[in-house]
């Protein structure tokens, strides 16, 4: 008796060791969406794109042939101060390399302690966001501050050309 006592009180302990205790995100990863110029609130759905890292150590595809893409995740190295990413436009008319529009994230990362269970992560606040203007209209970094927490932080606005009313 005493026997299954004690493997129950083992079997207790290991079961409460272990990381299960974390249910948050454990990387902080900006989010960026899509909107039309001009109009704050109005988010867009693009097709055919393909976004990648530039200077990336591994396969850096983010985004590949991508359609009806609202929003996209675009990770920062730790390591370095500065990231970049490059947006493909795949549609007939933008297929060409010289309508690519790469962005440039300057920044600074912070280890952050979140707990015992999730450990430690990478923080970053962006000092400067720069872009060319091929296809893509404006940036704007409307969350500086990148979190764990899953939260808009880039806005990518694009002009788009809206319906005229027939006139009568």
């Amino acid at each position: 008796m005493a026997g299954i006592t004690a493997l129950c009180a083992i079997t207790l302990l290991l079961g409460s060791c272990g990381s299960d205790g974390c249910v948050e995100n454990r990387n902080s990863i900006p989010r960026a969406q899509f909107y039309a110029y001009g109009e704050q609130d109005l988010a867009l759905s693009v097709d055919s794109i393909s976004i990648y890292g530039i200077g990336q150590p591994n396969d850096s595809i983010l985004l590949d042939s991508a359609v009806a893409v609202t929003q996209v995740y675009l990770p920062l190295r730790f390591t370095q101060d500065t990231t970049q990413y490059v947006i493909q436009y795949l549609q007939h008319s933008l297929s060409s390399v010289r309508y690519n529009d790469t962005l440039t994230f300057v920044y600074q990362a912070y280890p952050y302690f979140a707990s015992i269970d999730c450990g430690a992560m990478y923080n970053f606040n962006i000092d400067t966001c720069r872009y060319t203007r091929h296809v893509l209209d404006s940036v704007s970094v409307i969350v500086p501050e990148i979190t764990n927490h899953d939260v808009e932080n880039i806005r990518l606005f694009y002009t788009v050309q809206t319906a005229v009313p027939d006139e009568e």
